[in-house]
């Protein structure tokens, strides 16, 4: 697969997923059509640990420990390393870490083959049919649920890769994301795939 530039990258993951992030990071407002919006997620704090629960979506994870939850316009709900400092100042980058870690968070609400199914069918097929995957995205489990994990690799200016979940369960997208690039990219890693295992879907 040839390698793209990340601002092209960038660019084109924000077109794919702009109408699910301009609905669900909408702050402000408590309904917001066809995606579980930030005020529906809750953190309790137990200690170190903060779990996050969104009964609207039916999921729950925890956040890294001594991590922030922030309100960055990029996800529907971001955590991110308090050393995070992004590659640029430009909103398309602001995810995109020079140091430090962030992960994005995003349900939508999606029945298959409506006119909302943005992002259902299209990674149900790649779970369903192991021979579409190729080298870029493989078929995981997440809380006994298959999953597609797709990688995106940048080898041009700022070298890195981003990591991207689908979850097309019950009429429901859940999408999580880590952009692995700067200083700290194999801890990055790590960090993603443990916060991966304390997901929980409801059933």
């Amino acid at each position: 697969m040839k390698k793209k530039n990340i601002y092209i990258l960038m660019a084109f993951l924000v077109l794919a997923l702009s109408i699910i992030i301009f609905l669900i990071v909408n702050k402000e407002d408590e309904f917001v059509p066809n995606g579980a919006p930030f005020s529906s997620f809750v953190v309790t704090n137990f200690g170190n640990t903060s779990f996050v629960e969104n009964d609207m979506a039916g999921v729950n994870f925890i956040v890294p420990e001594d991590w922030e939850v922030v309100s960055d316009y990029l996800a529907a709900f971001s955590m991110r390393t308090k050393d995070f400092i992004p590659f640029n100042d430009r909103m398309i980058s602001a995810s995109i870490p020079k140091k430090g870690c962030w992960i994005g968070v995003s349900v939508s609400f999606e029945k298959e083959g409506s006119s909302e199914d943005a992002f259902y069918t299209s990674s149900k097929v790649y779970i369903e049919d192991p021979k579409l995957l190729g080298d870029n995205r493989e078929v995981i489990e997440i809380d006994g649920i298959k999953a597609l994990k797709e990688t995106i690799v940048n080898e041009e200016n700022n070298p890195g890769k981003v990591e991207m979940v689908w979850i097309p369960f019950n009429d429901t997208v859940y999408h999580f994301q880590s952009n692995l690039f700067g200083e700290d990219q194999e801890e990055c890693e790590n960090h993603f795939n443990n916060f991966l295992k304390t997901i929980s879907i409801r059933k």
